[in-house]
């Protein structure tokens, strides 16, 4: 059986045709892949972002606090450290513990200074819970403080105030103004 000069051309353009396609069916399913591993460029001011940041201190007495935040951002040239879901745990010298949560988070890393806000609740091992707007700490005073209003609550009772002192070597935790109080 002889084929036509014409049927054998045909049936090689059918053929190159059916392989380019494939081709470039192949190279465009590659392109719209997306990469599981994407570089993410951080802006000029970062130096270093950490995810499942955890930084401990240990102080006087063996009290000891301990940072953890979902990501950590550091800007060495401000000495700065910014935190998104941050919890502080603070174990006293009389080994009471304090769990304090908070949305967002800075820490001066020369001074060892922080601040917390957004959604700020301290939880003392003993079951009393403190909400209020920002906490700070001082390294220099080694305590944790706040001017804001603070409501504490456990089962027994509801207080209002204004600002709160907690000392981290002693653990003696202070409501400082405008107290009010309602036992259940």
């Amino acid at each position: 059986m002889k084929l036509s000069k014409k049927k054998v051309i045909l049936t090689l353009i059918g053929i190159i045709l059916l392989a380019a396609a494939s081709i470039a069916g192949y190279v465009i399913h590659k392109i719209s892949d997306k990469p599981k591993n994407i570089l993410k460029i951080l802006p000029d001011h970062v130096d270093l972002q950490i995810k499942d940041f955890v930084y401990t201190e240990v102080g006087e007495a063996n009290s000891k606090w301990e940072v953890k935040a979902q990501t950590a951002q550091f800007d060495k040239k401000q000495n700065l450290a910014v935190f998104d879901h941050v919890q502080i745990i603070l174990t006293t010298a009389e080994k009471k513990v304090y769990v304090m949560k908070g949305d967002k988070g800075q820490m001066l890393t020369d001074k060892k200074d922080i601040e917390i806000k957004g959604n700020v609740a301290i939880v003392s091992d003993s079951g009393d819970r403190f909400t209020t707007d920002y906490l700070k700490y001082s390294d220099a005073e080694k305590k944790f403080y706040t001017d804001a209003p603070v409501v504490m609550e456990n089962k027994r009772m509801k207080i209002s105030g204004t600002g709160l002192a907690l000392y981290m070597n002693t653990g003696e935790l202070n409501l400082l103004s405008a107290v009010k109080a309602r036992i259940n």
